[in-house]
């Protein structure tokens, strides 16, 4: 305890009383005005102090507190310019503009070797180790770019040369908090047909313009009309049997971050999904008879690299389909059913340290439209159509989900049961359905706060079904 000789006591009791009628108090000296910092710093008696091996250092002291940082928050936007933003993590700027931009000319990840151009609209000041780059998709990273500068050589002219190492967006964003969502463009998307009969619709729904003054967001959809060749070796059922249908989504990707005023990545909250609208229709008309031979056929494959805006931050989204189709048959049917079903769907993840990370996934549906189904037969028929996606930031390995809207016919013929009981009548039913399941892999947790969960997590398993249409069977002869 700091001992107060008789001197001391006269001047607080001096102090005192000029606080009481009303005078200034002086201004703290410099020891108590660090103090006072480090008060501020540390916050409640119950909080942890800074991590010394953080790696700021004294000359930082300045930056501003944690109630201050907490409440900063960078505005979401969607889109980006090519070039790519420079944050100095060592000089707690995490977030905030450097006033540096440069145009990666090219870009390694496997080597980590890059070579980046100083923009002429900006200050061409020299790189240095320790400093992040974020870039969005150019020619020379197609899916984007995240990483920490490890090594600068320079070269002639603007350019420097330089060597990385996996960057996460804690190290960006640091104690800062950002929360935004954006629309994919119909545009946005690269369609690789897998059959041919396949059209492929950007803007227009059911024939319908989409109005964007009304604000009205424009779908993707994708329509075939095929003979599908789920009976191989029988050729004579494939060209009785004609498969189609439309799959149409009109997706939105969310990105939030909140690093709740610390520098501790772990104590940050996160989350990233893909959600919106969609609409599914089957036509399935012929004979489909047990043992099914190609249950899974694929239809397209599409991707698309959106980026949101976290303040001067690029964070590239990545987007990867395959539209399937599944057919699974256990008897032999002859259908002749068309039906349409829509609703919204949710899939992504979610991180706190309290619950780690946890997938956060959701779908419903619901029928649209009358349809038409006639079915006579005995046995079950399940046919889904849609997308196996995998979501990703910078082409991190991320989620992994099947999300299938699904039609299922289930027709029960019985037979004559004993000559005194009465021939009795079959029934049929067919409902919609849709199905979500998925898994998060570690790469994606590690793009964002520099923390490995377990290599692989499984999400719950989301299933609803309703009834489309139900009839009769007339009695076996």
């Amino acid at each position: 305890m700091k001992r107060v000789n008789g001197t001391g006591l006269c001047s607080l009791v001096c102090t005192a009383a000029l606080v009481v009628t009303g005078c200034a108090a002086p201004a703290p000296g410099p020891a108590e005005a660090a103090s006072g910092a480090e008060a501020s710093s540390t916050g409640s008696p119950g909080e942890r102090p800074p991590d010394p091996d953080r790696g700021h250092s004294r000359e930082n002291s300045s930056a501003p507190s944690g109630s201050a940082e907490r409440s900063r928050t960078l505005p979401v936007t969607p889109g980006g310019s090519g070039t790519a933003s420079v944050t100095r993590p060592s000089d707690r700027t995490s977030g905030r503009d450097t006033d540096t931009r440069v145009t990666l000319v090219s870009y390694d990840a496997a080597s980590r070797k890059a070579v980046v151009r100083h923009d002429a609209r900006g200050p061409a000041a020299a790189l240095r180790t320790g400093d992040v780059v974020a870039g969005p998709p150019t020619e020379a990273s197609p899916k984007g770019a995240l990483f920490k500068v490890t090594g600068v050589r320079p070269q002639d002219g603007r350019k420097t040369e330089l060597t990385t190492a996996p960057a996460s967006l804690a190290d960006v964003l640091g104690s800062s908090r950002a929360s935004g969502t954006v629309p994919v463009a119909p545009s946005a998307w690269t369609v690789d047909p897998l059959i041919k009969g396949l059209d492929v619709v950007r803007g227009l729904a059911g024939g319908g313009k989409a109005d964007a003054s009304a604000g009205v967001r424009k779908p993707l959809r994708l329509d075939f009309d095929a003979h599908v060749p789920m009976f191989g070796g029988k050729p004579w059922l494939e060209r009785e049997t004609r498969v189609g249908g439309f799959f149409e989504m009109t997706p939105e990707v969310s990105f939030s971050y909140d690093g709740r005023g610390t520098a501790d990545a772990s104590d940050a909250t996160a989350s990233v999904q893909v959600s919106g609208p969609y609409r599914a229709g089957w036509r399935l008309k012929g004979p489909v008879r047990a043992p099914r031979v190609a249950p899974r056929i694929p239809l397209a494959l599409l991707a698309a690299y959106p980026v949101i805006m976290v303040g001067t931050v690029p964070v590239v989204v990545s987007l990867r389909l395959q539209l399937v189709l599944q057919v699974r048959v256990d008897g032999s049917l002859t259908v002749d059913v068309e039906q349409t079903t829509g609703g919204t769907m949710r899939i992504g993840t979610r991180y706190t340290k309290e619950t780690g990370w946890k997938g956060d996934g959701h779908a419903d549906g619901r029928p649209m439209g009358k349809g038409t189904a006639k079915v006579s037969g005995d046995g079950d028929l399940r046919m889904l159509l849609g997308p196996e996606a995998s979501i990703g930031l910078y082409d991190a390995v991320g989620i992994d989900a099947l999300f299938g809207p699904y039609l299922r016919v289930k027709a029960e013929q019985p037979g004559l049961v004993s000559a005194s009981s009465n021939r009795r009548k079959g029934k049929w039913s067919v409902y919609g359905g849709v199905t979500l399941e998925g898994s998060l892999f570690s790469r994606m947790p590690f793009t964002i706060l520099g923390i490995r969960p377990t290599p692989r997590l499984l999400f719950p398993l989301i299933t609803e079904e309703w009834p489309l249409a139900r009839g009769s069977l007339p009695p076996l002869p």
